[in-house]
This record gives C-alpha cells, structure tokens and sequence, in this order.
C-alpha cells in the first residue's frame, strides 16, 4: 500500500517483466538481484514463462470485442474443458447469469451485458479458471477440493475492488481465501481495511519500501507509516 505514485502498481509491472530492473548502482556484479522467486533471480526467469506462471486481476476488466462468446472472454486460449467453465462460473457466483440465456456459455457478449460488480467478478473467474487449468497440467491429482500443496503459485491483484461496492468486494475476497488458498497472494489496495487480514503489509512512497511489517500490529504502532495511512482514511 502507499499513496498515489509511490510505486504499488510499478512494482507489480516488474514482477511481470513489463518492468525492467534499473542496474545496479555498486560495482559488484556478481551480487545476486534482491527479487527471487523460488529461489530463483527474477532476471533469469524468461518473460513468457513469467506471465504463464503468474496469475495477475488488473484494476480495469480487459475483454474481447463485442460479439464474443462467455466462453472465449473466460478462457481465451480454448484450454479449458466445458465443465472447468461452469465450475468456474459456479465459484464466482455468475452461473445463473450465464446460463440463463438460451445459448449459455456460447452466448454473445457486450460492452452492456455486465454490470460493474459482473465485470470484476469475470475477471476474477478467468483468474480462478487459469489456477485450475494450471494445477490439471501440472499435477496428476486435480480432485477438487484437495489440500495438496503443489496447487500453490502465484496472484497479483492490482485494486481489483476499486471500481465495485462493499458486498461485491467482500464476496470477491471470499473467493480469493477459497480459491487461492494455497497461493501467495500479493495486492495492491486503496481500501486498507481488506489487507488487515494479510500476513504482511507493506508499505511504499515515491518508489521505496519504507515499512514492512503485520498489519493490525502497525495500526496500533506509535509512529507507524501504515498506522497514519489507516487514520487519514477513517
């Protein structure tokens, strides 16, 4: 979190490589770059298999032109099975919305067809279906409702809930908890009141970190930055 400018969103463009890092600014080039995921440097991770692995919900809903299917907006490279889809549209509470017209999942899709809330929920769906299709590829054991471990990876939400009311953002951070709750979920938000059950806040301005540390602890901290951010926004 951090105010306007401070680097929340830049910071998310660099873990997608839409970012490069600057150089270093010391001459020590053999020191490893301070961003690692798994272990891994960010740098050497290539840039396609970077957005295939993450999992990212932009601020603003992206979707095809108008006449595109349900289907097609939901699962754009054609992966996902028929029954993936309704599971899918199940968990983010769209189901009935969908297949109450005649052609369901086939059905053509409009600028109007969705209101603000629907929207953002779509997104998060498509979001939701990419974590399916991923943990089917990449494990042999994909019976729903498993605690393994290997469902684990990687979200980024960038002010998903900026645009939709309460109820509608409560309803999107319970699909969140259910749906990506082996995930390391990293979100950029303006309402400071959904992070207070993350494990760790952090805190940004004018491009750097300036406090890390568990939310409700810094809210009753004297002097805390992310304290004085949650008092100028009650």
């Amino acid at each position: 979190c951090g105010r306007t400018g401070s680097g929340k969103s830049s910071f998310l463009a660099l873990l997608l490589k839409l970012l490069d890092p600057l150089p270093s600014s010391d001459n020590n080039h053999d020191q490893e770059p301070s961003i690692l995921i798994d272990n891994i440097p960010l740098h050497r991770i290539h840039r396609a298999t970077l957005r295939q692995r993450l999992i990212a919900v932009p601020q603003d809903p992206v979707f095809l032109p108008d006449g595109s299917s349900f289907r097609a907006n939901l699962d754009p490279t054609n992966t996902a099975t028929p029954a993936e889809c309704q599971r899918v549209l199940e968990a983010v509470r769209l189901s009935g919305f969908v297949q109450e017209r005649a052609e369901g999942l086939d059905a053509a899709v409009t600028a109007g067809t969705f209101s603000a809330g629907q929207r953002q929920l779509f997104s998060l769906g498509r979001a939701v279906l990419r974590a399916v299709i991923r943990l089917r590829s990449t494990t042999s054991f994909s019976r729903e409702g498993s605690d393994n471990q290997d469902q684990g990876g990687i979200l980024l939400l960038d002010e998903v809930s900026s645009s939709v009311d309460r109820e509608t953002e409560q309803m999107m951070q319970e699909i969140i908890r259910t749906e990506f709750r082996h995930y390391t979920v990293i979100a950029v938000s303006h309402r400071l009141e959904t992070i207070m059950d993350f494990d760790r806040v952090v805190v940004m301005d004018r491009g750097e970190v300036v406090e890390v540390g568990n939310p409700a602890l810094l809210t009753e901290e004297a002097g805390s930055r992310f304290g004085e951010l949650v008092a100028a926004a009650e």
